[in-house]
């Protein structure tokens, strides 16, 4: 899988749809359709956690802050998830109604902390873009953080701008390359957190996760920038 870019699974999904389809045509069994789902940790608790979808184990393990299970193939349909904190059984979080589309990919967050857990569930849409970008988006996961911007450092202007707790940007086209990204206060202009220097790489998708908290209690993070590579 890492050999490939998330543009070129995209095709070799559609391109395996159609052969598929086809030798149905000449009498074969009906050809079931999949999707495909990733689980990421995005919760300002302490904690790791497991991730139980229908009942079973995805990660194979614990889920530290940041971490995550990369693109598994489901076959489509409706899906329910449930978090438990490492090693312990009872769920401190489930989401029901994880709908997985034939051909599409998505991805859910958990996010939250105790007595107030939360999943943000997005689609991850990698068509239409060019192969000579690589792509960004940014999702605000901080709960106590007001509404955040995503900077390149020393740019004129904002490349993401505005997005409250749980909102979100679009795919979006930046140079690949070593880029140094910053997460700014909208109202202020103040820099929150500046993120170690990475390489994107043309055609791959990241998301930039805004998380922690920028007043954390007992057992939470403080405020923080993660840079998560779609695969």
């Amino acid at each position: 899988m890492n050999k490939f870019s998330l543009k070129t699974l995209y095709a070799l999904f559609a391109i395996v749809t159609v052969t598929l389809l086809a030798a149905c045509g000449k009498g074969d069994n009906e050809v079931p359709n999949f999707g495909s789902l990733s689980v990421y940790n995005a919760s300002p608790s302490l904690s790791t956690y497991d991730v139980y979808i229908n009942g079973s184990k995805l990660n194979t393990a614990n889920l530290p802050y940041g971490g995550g299970v990369k693109y598994t193939q489901l076959s489509q349909g409706t899906y329910e998830a449930k978090f438990n904190v490492a090693g312990e059984t009872a769920a401190v979080y489930t989401k029901t109604g994880i709908s997985v589309a034939n051909n599409n990919f998505s991805t859910l967050y958990l996010t939250g902390t105790a007595g107030n857990f939360d999943g943000l569930l997005l689609t991850d849409d990698f068509a239409n873009t060019s192969v000579e970008k690589a792509y960004v988006r940014f999702i605000n996961l901080s709960p106590d953080a007001a509404a955040l911007d995503l900077h390149i450092k020393d740019a004129t202007s904002n490349l993401i701008s505005n997005k409250k707790y749980k909102e979100y940007s679009g795919f979006t086209a930046i140079d690949a390359g070593s880029v140094t990204f910053e997460i700014k206060e909208n109202a202020s202009g103040t820099v929150k957190t500046t993120l170690e220097p990475t390489t994107f790489v043309k055609a791959n998708f990241y998301t930039i996760i805004a998380g922690g908290k920028v007043t954390a209690g007992t057992n939470e993070r403080l405020f923080n920038g993660q840079i998560i590579q779609h695969r």
